[in-house]
This record gives structure tokens, sequence and C-alpha cells, in this order.
């Protein structure tokens, strides 16, 4: 089995380096790409996955949000987590958890967001992903050239 991977699509960087010591005990490979379009060509990767896809609920920019209903869409079997950082009242919390639920997202986390809060749901998602792609962990000591693949 190829290595679990988790891609995370973000502008600043701070789900990645929350989500980093997580990802260097499994080994799981790090996907940080700068486009929606790159996500979603990494999800489709016939590998473990997870997709974290960072979201600003009233923002003018719906790419996140047509992300997470392209993935469910293409590959409805990777788990897609939205992470926001925007605190929101709770009837408006609630309105676009709902909206991404809807959309697909099999998580939506908004602050107060702890690391370990991230940690617990994205393990579990993975643990889950690799089940359903054959089974036992992946050991660290096999490497897969396949690894190194970027898309365009």
């Amino acid at each position: 089995m190829r290595h679990p991977q988790l891609v995370v699509l973000e502008a600043d960087g701070w789900v990645g380096r929350q989500l980093g010591e997580l990802t260097a005990e499994h080994r799981w490979v790090v996907r940080n790409p700068r486009t929606p379009a790159a996500a979603l060509a990494f999800a489709r990767d016939a590998r473990p996955t997870v997709l974290v896809v960072r979201v600003e609920p009233g923002d003018e920019t719906p790419e996140p949000f047509a992300l997470v209903a392209d993935a469910h869409r293409v590959r409805p079997d990777v788990p897609v987590v939205a992470v926001s950082d925007v605190k929101l009242p709770d009837a408006d919390r609630a309105a676009w958890a709902a909206l991404l639920l809807d959309l697909g997202a099999r998580y939506v986390l908004f602050p107060p967001l702890t690391k370990s809060v991230l940690e617990d749901v994205v393990s579990g998602l993975m643990a889950g992903a690799v089940r359903r792609h054959g089974g036992g962990e992946v050991r660290p000591d096999v490497l897969d050239s396949a690894d190194d693949e970027v898309p365009d």
C-alpha cells in the first residue's frame, strides 16, 4: 500500500504546523498545494488520503467551498475536514457548518480550535482511510517513489 497522505489547502500554514508532529510520527506524505485544483488532483490519488481545507465564511472567495463539494463528488471516500479561524455567533456557525456538511465535509471545525482536537479528528479519519485501502499500517522503512510525484 502507498503511504497515506494529508492534503492541506491553506494560505498561512497554521493547520500544517499544528499537524506537523502527527504527520512526522506516522510518516504520512504531506501535500501543501497552492490551488484548489492541485488539492483535488492530490485527492484523486489512489492512496489513503485526508483533505483539510481552510475556509473563511463570508469571504468573497468560493473556491475552498467548491473544493469541498468537488472532492466529495470525485472521491467520496476521501474525508474532508473544513477548518475556519473565524469566530462567529452560534447561529451563524451552525448555518456555515450545515452548509459545509451538505457540500460533503466530514467535519467542520471553528474556534476555539486546539491542536489536540485537530490531531484527533485527522488521525481518526486517516485510520479509517488506511483500513478502507487494505488494512494494516504502512511500514515506515518502505519508501514509495510515487510519493514524490506532484500534479501540475
